[in-house]
């Protein structure tokens, strides 16, 4: 599109009487094109220039989403993601390279390339933290060997160190509970944080197309900091971690009785206050904790909550709703193919209530670990289909829709699977009660189907529900049915 200047241009030149031809060799356009111009009014023209946002000013938040979380994520990468999450974004791939090298200009989430083989430039204070993970094996005062595992997080700039044990391995849930505590601790958190590979919080990085762990994924983009990997074996990298690693098991570790996880977490405050942040550090020939009295007014305050998650998702037509790669079965009885529903965490549990209602309808413990399934043992009876399952799930709180799925099994072994299927299709259409009341006069006269149950509706609430529902041929067999069903009743109460 031409700019305003140009357009005025031609604008003038038309009105001095100047051919289209020669206007378009002066402006470098082609004639159609110049005759198009020149026929818009100065208002159009300013109407449609508003309306011209580059095409990848659309994606403009999304990118930045990405790179926030971890700046170093590739080109390709973020292609790949913009194709995965808008089927319809159509970019050529030179487009969006130039665009993106302009973006991280303007950003400054540059991409972080190679090996550090030098000095690294020291990071501004409140910039860059650390973190690593170490491990060490203790004994107790009876002389029983106990391994103890600890995370450790260093503040780039001041050397600020912090350190947490846990009796067992770090799990993501563990590794993002530590890192509450060390902002805690710290008061704050910088804008980046750097990490190894580890597979607590990295399921995959090759060559930059980077894959976090969903839930810690979702920890970072709530909390607000960067993430950026180290290459696979290169510690030097973030040497200023690994060298507290080294100092926490040679200083702190070596040659102290395990006396409880609590007790070494306490006297790990005490050693940190009084020796690892205390003693001078021989770089910056400071303290750390004088060098972190100026740090601290860069950190970014972190709103800290105990309420845990809470989020819509929608019921698959399997009955499971997923969290975190991780698949949670629900009742059937409860809730409905694409019903909405709500998710709350509390205390390890996940507790599942209907959107609309704000009833509770299933609480499982969360998974350790993303992936799997977990179950819901109400929905499966042994030996029994799932038509059959389901069908009991949905009408268990009546007695006559058991004896209705007995003799169905009873006497159309064959079919049941059918025909309790289809009295699940009609119980979508029609209310419980009215699906009950058929039951019970199935169950009376000893014909239990699914043909007489839609008869029997089609006789007590007419032809409008159902052929909306079934084809025209079996309509008329019903209504058939339906209309000796008015005889005999008739009969009945004359």
């Amino acid at each position: 599109m031409i700019s305003k200047e140009q357009f005025l241009t031609i604008k003038r030149l038309k009105q001095e009487g100047v051919p289209i031809a020669a206007i378009a060799r002066r402006i470098g356009i082609s004639e159609p094109t110049t005759r198009k111009w020149a026929n818009m009014s100065e208002a159009g023209f300013d109407e449609l220039k508003k309306d011209d946002t580059p095409y990848l000013d659309n994606y403009h938040e999304f990118i930045l989403s990405i790179l926030r979380v971890c700046p170093q994520t590739r080109e390709t990468n973020i292609l790949y993601r913009l194709r995965e999450e808008f089927p319809d974004f159509e970019c050529r791939k030179t487009t969006f390279y130039k665009y993106m090298r302009k973006l991280r200009e303007q950003t400054g989430f540059v991409q972080f390339t190679g090996r550090v083989t030098s000095l690294r430039e020291e990071s501004p204070p409140g910039y860059e933290a650390q973190v690593d993970f170490g491990q060490y094996r203790m004994k107790d005062m009876y002389g029983k060997p106990v391994r103890v595992y600890f995370f450790c997080m260093v503040l780039a700039y001041s050397r600020m160190h912090y350190v947490y044990f846990s009796r067992d391995p770090f799990t993501t849930k563990t590794a993002i509970q530590a890192h509450e505590y060390a902002f805690q601790f710290f008061g704050g958190r910088t804008q980046m944080i750097v990490y190894d590979q580890d597979r607590v919080f990295v399921v995959d990085e090759n060559f930059g197309n980077i894959v976090l762990v969903p839930r810690f994924e979702e920890y970072v983009k709530k909390v607000g900091f960067s993430v950026r990997l180290c290459r696979p074996h290169d510690p030097q990298s973030k040497g200023k971690v690994e060298t507290f690693v080294r100092y926490i098991k040679e200083s702190f570790l070596a040659g102290r009785i395990y006396k409880g996880i609590d007790s070494l977490n306490s006297d790990a405050l005490r050693w940190l206050d009084a020796e690892g942040n205390g003693t001078t550090n021989l770089r910056t020939r400071k303290p750390p904790r004088v060098m972190f009295r100026e740090e601290a007014q860069h950190l970014t305050r972190v709103q800290f909550s105990d309420e845990g998650f809470s989020e819509i998702r929608s019921v698959s037509d399997k009955y499971t709703v997923k969290i975190d790669w991780s698949v949670y079965e629900l009742p059937r009885a409860a809730v409905k193919p694409f019903e909405q529903v709500r998710v709350e965490e509390q205390d390890g549990m996940l507790l599942f209530y209907k959107a609309a209602e704000n009833e509770l309808i299933h609480k499982c413990p969360r998974r350790e670990s993303p992936g799997g399934t977990t179950s819901y043992e109400g929905n499966s009876r042994k030996g029994d289909s799932v038509a059959s399952n389901s069908f009991r799930l949905r009408f268990e709180a009546y007695d006559v829709a058991e004896a209705f799925a007995s003799q169905v099994e009873e006497t159309e072994p064959r079919y049941k699977n059918l025909q309790l299927g289809r009295m699940l299709t009609l119980s979508n259409v029609f209310t419980m009660e009215q699906m009950v009341e058929a039951m019970d006069y199935c169950v009376n006269i000893g014909i239990c189907s699914a043909a007489e149950v839609t008869a029997f509706l089609i006789y007590r609430h007419g032809k409008d529900y159902i052929t909306k529902n079934i084809s025209k041929n079996a309509y008329y067999r019903n209504r058939e049915r339906a209309e000796e069903i008015r005889r005999e009743q008739d009969g009945r109460y004359r």
